[in-house]
């Protein structure tokens, strides 16, 4: 009964929060509205990925297609591609296809584009859903502390900013923790085992189809679910290994979701292995002005070839990335979040008592670091913080909790400090905008960095923050709109780290 009530309370906190901050405009923006009012920082459609997914979902519920206008390729310019005589932004069609059903919700209320952003944050409500159960479950955790690394992840990180806006992060991040928690309960081999099973094989299928890069950063998931298919036993007189058939049959939801992606690549790009990221750029095309030339197609077919996406993956590029993703001022994990390197002391403290469930979540954050620190842009171009580390900011903020379960006073304090910074610069990135330049790009154009790139909006007052801009900004300064927030979520982690322990009895815990 108590996790039932706790799993409320994350979502009715959740819920309040990411309404509070998530952006938008009323109505459906045109392509024409966004090009010429929606674009610029703090507004809805400040960079291409939101610009990106959301044109698409736009087309696929007002004219039944994926393709775009030529309008909206100039919207979302300059991440489109042209293929067949079509445009098509860069971005996995996964999250545009996912978010569709909540746009068509949101057109009932006049609010198709907030609705189309809230998909995001109910995909991260579900993750905080699993985060909890993974360590009530998995890491066997108290509720407090459990509902503590709840907030670590959902308020006191970078991933805020991401929960209320068009991207991926969070959807991958609800699969990861999602496929961990159903192949630990697969292990258990219960009555729904067959199902887990099923599961996982959907979810890493619906995860290469919203990022092509998870196909390899969920392979620690997909490696814990084959050697748990196998089992070592002893008899009286030999060794039996024996291996469970259920990860084999249940394959083939793996088989259908991969159909009807090479599907979509064949409708609309002509050839199956054709994914968007890699057909033909549509600023190349620009600036050769082939659409102008009698044969169009032809010219395009003569382009250099098209992108690999892989060759974007170096090992030249790994001591550059590791340093931006992990201490650098413009993106490091360090410096936005660093509550979360308080899980490093709880990593070497269980170094030699690690499950094969805790071992798969320390290789995803190795799998995620490394990944993106060999990616030729590890900055995430224009991004607040770390963003391509959210996955691994949940499980990090796992580890946190685990440190803090013996409920030593001492570190409460230290975590409640950490939290109470870390959360007020997640506050300030989700009530302003994501569009902040990395360091190399801001110093050539005489920009400030990190942060302190955000500071000059909040004192400006500008907002991307739905609720404020139409409900309170003629009411209330952003100031205390951001005070009223910061200080209920510094109430509330008081109430999980010094209150709800007195409840908690030992046996409990």
């Amino acid at each position: 009964m108590k996790n039932k009530l706790a799993i409320i309370f994350i979502i009715l906190v959740a819920t309040s929060l990411y309404a509070l901050t998530i952006r938008g405009v009323a109505g459906s923006p045109d392509a024409l509205l966004i090009k010429n009012n929606l674009d610029q920082a703090t507004k809805p459609f400040e960079l291409s990925p939101e610009r990106g997914r959301y044109a698409h979902v736009f087309a696929m519920a007002e004219t039944g297609r994926y393709d775009l206008s030529q309008a909206w390729a100039d919207a979302v310019y300059p991440d489109i591609g042209y293929a067949n005589g079509k445009f098509y932004s860069y971005f996995a069609p996964g999250i545009s296809y996912l978010s569709t059903p909540f746009y068509l919700i949101g057109k009932e209320f006049d609010l198709e584009q907030v609705f189309t952003f809230g998909f995001i944050s109910f995909m991260s409500i579900l993750a905080l859903i699993f985060l909890y159960k993974i360590a009530r479950e998995i890491f066997e955790l108290p509720i407090w502390a459990s509902l503590f690394a709840v907030f670590a992840f959902a308020f006191a990180s970078t991933a805020w900013s991401y929960a209320i806006t068009l991207y991926q992060h969070h959807v991958t991040a609800f699969l990861i923790l999602s496929s961990v928690y159903a192949v630990w309960r697969y292990t258990q081999r219960g009555q729904r085992s067959f199902l887990w099973s099923i599961y996982v094989w959907t979810a890493y299928g619906i995860a290469i189809f919203i990022d092509y890069p998870n196909a390899i950063l969920l392979l620690p998931i997909m490696v814990y679910f084959l050697l748990s298919s196998f089992s070592f036993r002893e008899t009286s007189q030999r060794y039996v290994l024996s291996f469970r058939m259920a990860m084999l049959y249940t394959f083939v939801a793996f088989i259908t979701l991969a159909a009807l992606h090479g599907y979509h690549n064949e409708y609309y790009f002509g050839d199956w292995k054709t994914v968007s990221g890699s057909i033909p750029g549509y600023k190349t095309i620009v600036e050769r002005d082939i659409l102008a030339q009698s044969d169009t197609e032809k010219e395009i077919s003569q382009l250099a070839p098209q992108k690999n996406i892989v060759a974007f993956f170096k090992e030249v590029n790994v001591p550059r990335g590791f340093y931006t993703l992990t201490v650098s001022l413009d993106r490091g994990i360090a410096i936005y979040v660093p509550l979360l390197l308080l899980s490093l002391l709880s990593i070497y403290r269980i170094r030699k008592s690690i499950t094969p469930a805790i071992a798969t979540l320390l290789a995803l954050v190795g799998i995620n670091i490394l990944l993106y620190s060999s990616w030729g842009d590890p900055w995430g171009g224009w991004a607040y913080g770390p963003r391509y580390l959210i996955p691994s900011m949940a499980i990090l903020s796992l580890f946190v909790a685990f440190w803090l379960s013996r409920g030593e006073v001492w570190k409460k304090v230290i975590a409640f400090i950490l939290f109470a910074y870390s959360s007020a610069i997640a506050l300030l990135g989700a009530l302003t905008t994501n569009a902040v330049p990395p360091k190399i790009e801001a110093d050539f154009l005489g920009l400030k960095y990190n942060f302190l790139y955000n500071i000059d909006f909040f004192m400006d007052g500008r907002s991307g923050s739905f609720l404020y801009n139409t409900y309170f900004a003629n009411t209330i300064s952003l100031q205390d709109y951001f005070l009223l927030i910061y200080m209920a979520l510094l109430i509330l982690v008081t109430v999980v780290l010094f209150i709800v322990p007195l409840f908690e009895t030992k046996h409990e815990s």
